[in-house]
């Protein structure tokens, strides 16, 4: 992989500083479905939410699989191509979201979508890896990107939701074709064009892996979005599902093993720090799904969605301390152990404020310290985990290893404990109603003076979404710090076995 300078030697660095740090945030955020606008986009094309939320899913799955073939599309085209060919078929996508009735085609887009956003990705990347470390140290640019990602991520659905809550869905969509309209030019015109010395075709891509590998993944995204939907396995159309889930993904493993160029290395696994850290990251998405808090939201405290909007901007600050934080860490060269214990602390600090807030008198205020440790936690466990899974791994490993992460932190974990939740509090909710409810007096003196059967209904739901928010939000709070507490014993132990060895 051939890395040169990517703009013109007569580009001002101010200037340079500028366009990069502009295509960083449209590259990581343009992602064609936008979580503050989705309740407007199904009830406005009466459709289900399902398939927005397999959307989501999709494009992460696009991008975990992009990582897997990066290298060889970096070996075929030039920087300033590749750029280009990301920007436009990404307008091209968002294009085909915005104006699409269909949505099986919003699902398709998100895909590439999101396979193409690695053209921009890796150019962008390697950009300010070399202003950030002369020595190519991911350490000193991972905060700093993952500031843009986390960040950015919710200020734009911050900005779409505000552009619904004006005028429409729709005009969301303007917003982000103006930008990417505007990386494009961009690019044409500063971004130099480094001849390839050797182009590599791309006849010896794996295509039929590729395949094998997406529709298995797209496959586990049905089950884990629609199991609520379809009574999981009560349904002939998810055991189906779950069937040619585990036949194409042994058909991949099995292709991978025999083919001489395989776009997966199974022999990654065997590698610790990686199995680790993608453990860990599995992990955290049992502890980040915004379930509850959106259902406390919405469910109970009926926020309107330009304030549902709101409450991700709280999240901005938390993750600005976590980024400064694991910066400075970072350039001291102290360890990850001590990272991965406070970032998972405060996650458990956020489910224990949150526990204490799930009564239904809440402002938008209440959520300020909560969201705070949120981002905080992601900023720092996203940064720790991710370098210490990738540590001392080549180039070509490293970026196959970050296809692994994105597949298992962005949509393994959170997507399908998020379908798993999104059952739970459905299943506990409709538990705890048909108890109160069995308990309803007509002659009861609230239900008679002050409040009607409709009233009282709506009364005695908003109780049982509580009663079950309440419930699996504990679980998972025990469940938390049973990890915080391994995760210092295994400390100790090394700290411990460290220092026996050094007396021997």
């Amino acid at each position: 992989m051939e890395v040169n300078e990517i703009f013109y030697e007569w580009v001002p660095k101010y200037v340079r500083y500028a366009i990069l740090f502009l295509m960083a945030l449209v590259a990581l955020c343009a992602n064609g479905v936008y979580l503050g606008i989705t309740t407007n986009m199904y009830s406005d094309l009466g459709v289900y939410s399902e398939p927005y939320t397999m959307a989501t899913n999709a494009m992460y799955i696009g991008m975990g699989i992009g990582f897997l073939f990066v290298i060889r599309l970096a070996v075929r085209f030039s920087g300033k191509l590749g750029v280009i060919i990301g920007f436009v078929m990404m307008l091209l996508m968002n294009v085909i979201i915005a104006t699409t009735r269909d949505p099986f085609l919003t699902v398709v887009a998100s895909l590439v979508l999101g396979f193409t956003k690695v053209l921009v990705l890796g150019q962008i990347y390697l950009a300010w890896l070399m202003i950030w470390s002369k020595k190519g140290e991911a350490a000193r640019v991972y905060p700093f990107f993952y500031f843009i990602a986390l960040a950015g991520l919710n200020f734009i659905t911050w900005i779409t939701t505000y552009f619904a809550y004006l005028y429409s869905w729709r005009y969301s969509y303007i917003a982000i074709f103006i930008l990417l309209i505007v990386c494009i030019a961009l690019a044409i015109i500063f971004f130099e064009d480094h001849k390839l010395k050797k182009k590599i075709p791309l006849f010896q891509l794996d295509i039929p892996g590729m395949l094998l590998l997406t529709i298995s993944l797209m496959l586990i995204n049905y089950i884990a979005v629609y199991g609520k939907v379809e009574d999981w396995f009560g349904s002939r159309s998810i055991c189906a599902a779950s069937f040619a889930a585990v036949v194409t993904i042994l058909l991949f493993i099995k292709r991978e093993v025999i083919l001489k160029r395989p776009i997966l290395d199974l022999r990654l696994f065997k590698i610790p720090n990686l199995t680790v850290g993608l453990f860990l990251f599995l992990i955290l998405g049992v502890l980040t799904p915004t379930t509850f808090q959106s259902a406390l939201a919405g469910n109970v405290l009926h926020f309107e969605l330009i304030r549902n909007a709101e409450l991700n901007l709280f999240l901005i600050p938390g993750i600005l301390a976590g980024s400064i934080l694991t910066f400075l860490w970072y350039r001291k060269n102290y360890r990850h152990y001590i990272l991965f214990i406070l970032g998972f602390s405060a996650i458990v600090a956020y489910h224990i404020i949150m526990y204490n807030q799930f009564v239904n008198d809440l402002n938008i205020s209440d959520f300020l310290v909560p969201s705070f440790f949120r981002g905080f936690a992601l900023a720092v466990l996203y940064v720790s985990i991710g370098l210490y899974a990738t540590a001392n791994l080549p180039i070509l490993h490293s970026l196959k290893a970050v296809g692994l992460i994105l597949i298992i932190r962005s949509f393994l974990g959170p997507g399908i404990v998020s379908g798993l939740y999104n059952y739970f509090v459905y299943a506990d909710t409709n538990r705890h109603l048909s108890t109160l409810a069995s308990e309803i007096d007509a002659n009861e003196p609230m239900l008679s003076q002050h409040m009607n059967f409709t009233t009282y209904y709506k009364y005695i739901l908003e109780q049982s979404n509580l009663a079950a928010l309440k419930e699996i939000s504990g679980s998972i709070i025990i469940f938390g710090l049973t990890l915080v507490v391994l995760l210092i014993v295994v400390l100790a132990y090394r700290k411990i076995r460290k220092g026996l060895l050094a007396i021997s």
